[in-house]
């Protein structure tokens, strides 16, 4: 176990390394390429990448099911119809300057309000999981058609943003907005750990962990929240990017088994990981341009997921 840790961070560290030079080594223009624009852009993608796959790697552990993440119970959608909401308040009033940093605030409420239709439709009444995902995947298109009637209602440039956004890809890289985000994902960093525990005692099942002492309801509803945190971080920095938060704790689980706080760690290498070589293919396949890195990591993924329900 110990050798397949070493592999994933010394992979981390390669894949940072030519993420930041892509495979330049003119010291003149990496001197002003990296602090300016490629450090930014890889601080934004290593915390959306830690971001998605715990929010994906909490809920799977909460539902039971390895097919669940944050996108599949409608936290994802409802963070992005927030933002999207916003980025449409912002260009249709013109607010610049400070307005500039709401899109957190909007991330959030947007977040919010989708785990306040999913506990009122399912999980106040003690439903199974099955039921959390599936009411989750119908609040899921509740917020996309909200998404649709806002992209009909803008013109073309505005919709291919919104387009943009969707599909997953780097949105903001300046300093402090990418400050606010790193600083809501240390918050949920500094959260999780008291509940790795409770996390290990609801992998027994409800009736043990009820039977070892857990108030489950109440548990699950703090852990729902906290991905809910992870899955808002991941939204404001790289917008609607599916699959890292299915795929990146499978993964872990095949380097670090069940363990908790083992997987936990392997998952944000792995969501890490997955982001950087995704990154790093967006910005060379096409370069001088580049492509969404959403395309990228659906391309990456679809087959993932393929082979993941295969298994289950």
């Amino acid at each position: 176990m110990k050798r397949k840790f070493t592999l994933l961070f010394v992979l981390l560290l390669v894949l940072i390394v030519v993420d930041l030079t892509q495979f330049s080594t003119n010291p003149q223009i990496l001197s002003i390429l990296i602090p300016n624009f490629r450090l930014p852009r890889l601080i934004t993608i290593l915390s959306a990448g830690i971001a998605l796959s715990l929010s994906g790697f909490i809920i799977q552990n909460i539902t039971e099911n390895p097919l669940a993440d944050s996108g599949t119970i409608g936290i994802t959608s409802g963070a992005s119809a927030g933002s999207v909401g916003f980025l449409l308040i912002a260009d249709h009033f013109k607010l610049t300057g400070l307005w500039n940093f709401s899109y957190p605030i909007f991330a959030l409420i947007g977040a919010l309000l989708s785990f306040v239709l999913i506990y009122f439709f399912a999980l106040r009444k003690q439903v199974s999981s099955v039921r959390v995902l599936l009411t989750g995947i119908a609040i899921t298109a509740f917020f996309q058609a909200l998404i649709t009637i806002g992209q009909l209602s803008v013109n073309a440039f505005d919709f291919q943003k919104v387009a943009v956004w969707l599909s997953g890809d780097i949105w903001q890289t300046g300093s402090t907005y990418l400050f606010i985000c790193v600083l809501l994902l240390v918050i949920g960093l500094i959260i999780l750990p008291f509940f790795l525990r409770k996390l290990e005692i609801l992998s027994l099942g409800e009736e043990m962990a009820t039977t070892l002492g857990l108030e489950v309801q109440k548990t699950k509803i703090y852990l729902y929240l906290l991905a809910l945190l992870f899955a808002a971080v991941g939204v404001l920095l790289v917008g609607g990017l599916a699959f890292v938060g299915l795929i990146a704790p499978h993964i872990a689980r095949e380097i670090a088994g069940f363990k908790s706080r083992k997987s936990l760690i392997a998952t944000a290498l792995s969501g890490m990981i997955i982001l950087s070589f995704a990154d790093i293919i967006s910005q060379t396949i096409i370069a001088p341009s580049s492509l969404p890195l959403g395309f990228v990591v659906a391309f990456i993924g679809a087959p993932y997921y393929i082979y993941l329900i295969q298994k289950v």
